[in-house]
């Protein structure tokens, strides 16, 4: 199966691009959307690359006259997202947009692409579009938020 990753670094020094929020690679399939969120930058959003599966707590109860059962589950749900805003040349949202979508369906012949979006270590930034101009904010989630209860019962 050929994939293609999204590489971001916000970290000027390589020697302290050592955490979550200063370097990530996603798999493209993971790019939900994005958005202008002002003249120059960008959000673009991911499913969470740790939040893959929300985990379910069962509790099976017998009603007091034994006749029937219920079952309560408790879920966790990932209702949050990743992402990343990128600090572009006013008002070229739509070419940094088309840009992105072509590098997401770009196949790579060579089993799977390592696509670097935007990186900003010194003296080797490398920007996917010549509109991109650093990538500001990595936000990667690492809890659910919320959750749902639901409850069913049977004889």
């Amino acid at each position: 199966m050929i994939r293609n990753y999204l590489y971001f670094r916000t970290q000027a020094t390589i020697a302290n691009d050592d955490d979550i929020g200063q370097s990530v690679m996603f798999p493209a399939e993971n790019f939900m959307g994005c958005y202008p969120v002002s003249d120059t930058t960008i959000k673009l959003h991911f499913k969470s690359v740790v939040m893959q599966d929300a985990a379910a707590t069962r509790v099976i109860q017998n009603d007091t006259d034994f006749t029937s059962a219920s079952i309560m589950v408790t879920q966790n749900h990932d209702i949050v997202t990743d992402s990343v805003i990128l600090t572009i040349t006013a008002n070229k949202h739509k070419e940094v947009m088309e840009a992105i979508s072509i590098a997401l369906n770009k196949n790579y012949s060579n089993g799977g692409g390592f696509i670097t979006v935007a990186d900003d270590l010194t003296n080797f930034t490398i920007y996917l579009h010549e509109n991109i101009t650093a990538c500001s904010t990595i936000t990667v989630n690492t809890a659910a938020i919320g959750e749902d209860a639901f409850s069913s019962t049977f004889s």
